[in-house]
């Protein structure tokens, strides 16, 4: 019987453990820091972003081409090229306009 009541105990201590515990919340995002969107394809860019008005090459990352979009609101989209991989970022910045 002692070695029911054992297991029943420890059954219940895992139990409360369990419950207690819980996801630490986000980080709240940092102050002035910019959205990003998914790219829901990274073999293609959408046309509603306009027209391509720049693009770059950082000496920190030579391999990775940074796509500056305008769209007709004036917001810039923010992509990143891949050269060696020969595939977009699944992250895209966005710069909103006021």
């Amino acid at each position: 019987m002692s070695n029911i009541i054992k297991l029943g105990k420890v059954i219940v201590i895992l139990l409360v453990l369990q419950l207690s515990c819980t996801k630490f919340p986000q980080p709240p995002a940092t102050e002035g820091a910019l959205p990003t969107i998914d790219l829901v394809q990274t073999d293609s860019i959408p046309s509603e972003w306009g027209k391509l008005v720049s693009v770059a090459i950082s000496p920190d990352f030579p391999r990775r081409v940074q796509l500056w979009f305008q769209d007709e609101k004036g917001e810039i989209h923010l992509a990143f090229y891949d050269m060696s991989q020969r595939k977009l970022a699944p992250k895209v910045v966005v710069f909103h306009r006021f």
